[in-house]
């Protein structure tokens, strides 16, 4: 460069720029040239610069931080779907110096008292969160930019992204930024839209699926600022046979002979116009919206089965103190004060929720807010045409199988709609005469002589348990004492009348120990209901036909349309699994001497012996008629997660069916937990099962058993093979425990000598079946990696239905 033009780009340096864009300092300037949402929290967006300002005048008052979900990601598997809430933060503004702090508060840790210096020890011991830090512009009203805070990802979209195995994605500031139109204020929440974009070198396989770009995918979220509620709620303490959610926190201002954890109900603020035992209208009803974008005949199935619960809280005392409305033209669902039921689409069907918002101090919900997926209602619809293919009048079909995905669509609209009231999971309910709408239901399909019969599919209306629940939770009593004598005369009138309650933890974990806590099962008796059912499964295999499919779809979606059908015990063969090693307690505190027990022998054998019938070849073979109606996907119809998986290529595999059905029973009856309490309960008594017992009655009607002919035979090996290979598994386990490891090998090498035994009285072709298998066996027992089946073939998802 010339010396001239070093100096004049010198110079040029020198001079101050003109800046057309340039931040005002001037608040009263700011605001005059801003856009204004005004209401909870004053909030002021520049259009010139993009730069959204926060007016700093609520200082040292804690409020609600929620980031939520206006636009999802559209994948279940991913989870990010629209509507969806995240993590609730009580924090508060401070100013220090010229800066203002966003700090968020710790609420797990606190001490009820009026004593300051016992409450200034609780706040000195334990940290807390300072989530941003911005300048504050002074003048007649303090302004402060909030960009950095909200052009952030607070919700943890990354990390959602990462533990879902859709790689490493990075926020990229550059191409995000506030939407002006999503900047609102309300008179108890103020919102904040961001467009958030993530970008990563390798597009994750779940985000490609619903991206038109994979490495690059851009979301809508919302931070609400929400203020809390007034006074004048009255918490109530959590019981765990009361059935509700709660919140939790150590209190350092108990006694030394109180419980330092203290937990409350989730529950609304919900108050009679007159106060008392006396049933009375209410100062302000519990009311939910419907979302407009919902299609009929479904928008008045959900309007339907979310007022059930009206019944309850008026038997409550609470005369017209709930119900459901289409929301309103000129209402935004943004606003806090108003509950919402959302209707949300993704890419395949996925879980719906039932979520809320509550106060972390006293567990009063604050806004109710259900997600319900669109895809759930094709799915009942699939099941019902695959069950009704068989009957010859095709009108009739077509309507019941509408009637059994409406009827369910209810169900689910009363479910989830009782989570955001406060209400857990009842997964007891369904062996509880359908006691509580918060069980997972599964349809009833009945035989009529030999025709398929789902007139009556899901129950209507709210159990026994629901109504219970709302009286516990909701009911007004007179002081302290009077509702402690209320409640227990409540919690012994559900012990007498046979309510039975058991929540999550109880019930889906895996080899989870309680008899009658189970998912998607039905009847009082697990086991009679699984023969039950198998038998209507065999109904619904042998009427099975294209009749199932839709109108227009080809002939290769049969596969799918018989997926739900060949799979309909699965859960029910869950749950009479259950009663091996099973127990049955309850929560009431040891009422009357309560105890935990052992199923019965006699249970637990019969249960043995049905779960071992659903392993036989005729159960598990189909018809070659049928083998071949299920031809292969057609043109750019591809195989989905709904398709069974094959080891055939594009041809279906009835064996590979066979495989998914007998590993999904053989896995059960061997889960570790369950293996180990059946040790437990032998050591006990020795009338109880044996984990050799089990081996040995599971072997003799499969291994050892008469060996079938034609299409059969090949089922029973493949079978055989299952067995070996899960059963290895079981004795590798790190969950099994020494003693049951000692029983498996034991039978193990005895099954390695029978195996041995037969190769020399078989046919070549057994033999060789038999040798596989003693080959498997020998270098099983000294090697954890050796399996049979190196690759399983993965059983089609069922949950959610």
């Amino acid at each position: 460069m010339k010396p001239y033009n070093i100096a004049l780009a010198i110079a040029l340096i020198s001079i101050p720029a003109a800046n057309v864009f340039a931040a005002p300092t001037n608040t009263a300037t700011i605001i005059k040239k801003s856009q204004s949402a005004k209401g909870f929290i004053n909030l002021f967006y520049s259009k010139a610069d993009g730069e959204l300002y926060l007016e700093a005048n609520k200082l040292n008052q804690p409020f609600l931080l929620l980031t939520s979900l206006p636009q999802g990601v559209g994948s279940n598997d991913i989870g990010l779907d629209r509507g969806q809430l995240g993590y609730t933060r009580m924090v508060q503004f401070e100013r220090h110096g010229p800066y203002l702090l966003l700090k968020q508060l710790n609420t797990q840790y606190r001490a009820s008292t009026d004593n300051s210096a016992e409450q200034r020890a609780v706040k000195e011991a334990f940290a807390e969160s300072v989530l941003w830090r911005g300048k504050v512009i002074d003048g007649k009203r303090d302004l402060v930019s909030i960009n950095e805070l909200v052009v952030s990802d607070l919700y943890g979209i990354a990390s959602t992204l990462e533990q879902t195995k859709q790689g490493s994605y990075q926020l990229d500031k550059a191409r995000s930024l506030i939407l002006p139109e999503g900047v609102k204020s309300f008179e108890r929440n103020s919102d904040v839209d961001v467009l958030l974009s993530f970008n990563s070198k390798k597009a994750g396989e779940y985000v490609a699926q619903v991206t038109p770009d994979g490495k690059h995918m851009s979301v809508r979220l919302r931070y609400s600022f929400i203020a809390l509620p007034e006074e004048g709620y009255t918490a109530r303490d959590y019981h765990p046979m009361s059935g509700y959610l709660s919140d939790e926190y150590l209190d350092y201002g108990t006694e030394v002979d109180e419980d330092i954890r203290q937990r409350h109900l989730l529950r609304h603020r919900l108050q009679k116009v007159t106060p008392g035992d006396a049933p009375s209208e209410v100062v302000k009803p519990i009311t939910y919206y419907l979302d407009p974008g919902v299609p009929e005949p479904i928008r008045s199935a959900l309007l339907e089965g979310a007022n059930w619960w009206e019944e309850a809280f008026t038997q409550a005392g609470f005369i017209g103190g709930f119900k459901v409305e289409l929301l309103p033209e000129d209402v935004d669902p943004q606003d806090i004060r108003y509950n919402v039921i959302q209707w949300v689409h993704r890419a395949t069907r996925g879980w719906s929720y039932g979520s809320a918002v509550a106060d972390p101090r006293t567990g009063e919900i604050i806004k109710g807010h259900v997600t319900l997926g669109s895809q759930r209602v094709r799915q009942d619809h699939l099941i019902a045409r695959g069950l009704t293919a068989g009957w010859e009048d095709r009108a009739a079909a077509d309507e019941a199988a509408m009637s059994l995905s409406l009827a369910r669509i209810r169900q689910l609209a009363a479910h989830e709609v009782g989570h955001t009231l406060g209400f857990d999971h009842n997964f007891a309910a369904s062996s509880n005469d359908n006691a509580s709408v918060m069980d997972y239901p599964h349809p009833q399909v009945t035989l009529q002589g030999d025709k398929i019969d789902i007139s009556a599919p899901y129950g209507v209306g709210l159990g026994s348990w629901d109504k219970v629940m709302v009286e516990y939770g909701y009911s007004e009593y007179g002081d302290e004492a009077q509702e402690s004598t209320q409640l227990s005369a409540l919690m012994k009138k559900m012990q007498m009348d046979g309510l039975r309650f058991i929540g999550e933890a109880d019930s889906r974990a895996k080899g989870a120990s309680h008899a009658y806590a189970s998912l998607w099962d039905n009847g009082s008796d697990p086991v009679a209901e699984l023969i039950r059912l198998g038998k209507v499964r065999a109904q619904a295999i042998e009427d099975f036909s294209n009749l199932a499919l839709l109108a227009k779809q080809p002939m290769g979606e049969l596969s799918d349309a018989f997926v739900p059908i060949y799979l309909l015990t699965r859960y029910q063969i869950a749950a009479a699994a259950k009663f091996i090693g099973g127990t049955d307690y309850n929560y009431y505190d040891g009422m009357d001497g309560e105890s935990w027990h052992y199923l019965a022998p006699q249970l637990q054998k019969s249960a043995l012996d049905a779960l071992v019938q659903t392993l036989q070849p005729s159960a598990l073979t189909i018809s070659q008629q049928l083998q071949e109606a299920l031809v292969p996907k057609s043109g750019n119809y591809n195989r989905s997660r709904e398709s069974f998986d094959s080891g055939l290529g594009v041809i279906n595999d009835p064996l590979g069916m066979a495989e998914v059905l007998s590993r999904h029973t053989v896995k059960q009856l061997f889960a570790s937990e369950r293996i180990n309490r059946v040790n437990q309960a032998y050591l006990n008594d020795k009338e109880q099962l044996s984990v050799p017992a089990i081996v040995d009655k599971l072997l003799g009607n499969t291994l050892y058993a008469d060996i079938p002919t034609g299409p059969e035979l090949g089922v029973w090996m493949r079978v055989n093979s299952v067995i070996i290979d899960e059963l290895l598994s079981a004795y590798h386990d790190e969950r099994t425990r020494p003693e049951v490891k000692a029983q498996l090998a034991d039978r193990l090498r005895y099954t390695l000598k029978q195996l041995k035994r037969k190769v020399k009285r078989a046919s070549a072709y057994e033999a060789a079946h038999f040798s596989w298998l003693a080959d498997g066996v020998e270098r099983g027992l000294k090697d954890a990696k050796v399996k049979l089946i190196d690759k399983p073939l993965k059983m089609p998802p069922g949950s959610p239905i």
